[in-house]
């Protein structure tokens, strides 16, 4: 019982993504708020992204890790969203994690890479080592999800689904997925909040 309880401290001690080590974040974007064009993502290559390359598309950013018992579970469902939407939808996952990003202090990010080949991730992978872009948007956990319209406007941050264990299958409730159809549709977010699990 008490490895168990240490387990449950673990996981959600290594989920937790930003670590704020660079003093109190700024207050983060909110549901309605237009996130600028200018944020800028590196990705795990080494090449800089800015949002507003993504206007006019609906971008679904995630909060991502290698080693989160959550994401183990959630990735397999974002890989399956990028593959469903193709085009229409440009995904962004962002390890902020300061542990995992710290192994590789020659700042390749290998196990990131080799992760990302053997998985067959097929969306877009940055890293924020400062906790920018993770503070801007207030990204607390893997998976923290927020969805953005094709004006960068913020219309859903919260939980990919409420099924963080993963037994509900076809009968969970995909908030991600539910909030880029409404934005696709151009119809409002119904649940445009929920409180992200990991």
């Amino acid at each position: 019982m008490r490895l168990a309880a240490w387990l449950l401290i673990a996981a959600a001690l290594v989920c937790t993504a930003p670590a704020r080590i660079h003093g109190q974040a700024s207050t983060p974007y909110g549901i309605g708020s237009v996130v600028p064009t200018d944020v800028t993502l590196k990705d795990i290559y080494g090449k800089d992204h800015t949002l507003g390359e993504y206007r006019g598309k609906v971008v679904f950013i995630h909060f991502w890790s290698i080693v989160c018992p959550y994401e183990k579970l959630a990735e397999p469902k974002c890989i399956q969203m990028q593959k469903q939407y193709g085009d229409k939808l440009v995904e962004i996952a962002i390890n902020a994690n300061q542990g995992e990003l710290k192994r590789d202090p020659a700042g390749t990010y290998a196990s990131l890479r080799e992760h990302v080949q053997q998985a067959g991730v097929n969306f877009l992978v940055t890293v924020d080592p400062g906790n920018k872009i993770t503070d801007l948007l207030g990204g607390t956990n893997t998976p923290h999800c927020f969805v953005l319209d094709k004006d960068g406007t913020l219309r859903y941050a919260g939980a990919l689904d409420d099924d963080p264990r993963g037994e509900k299958g076809a009968q969970s409730a995909g908030y991600v997925r539910d909030a880029i159809d409404a934005v696709l549709a151009g119809k409002p977010v119904t649940t445009f909040t929920t409180k992200p699990y990991g």
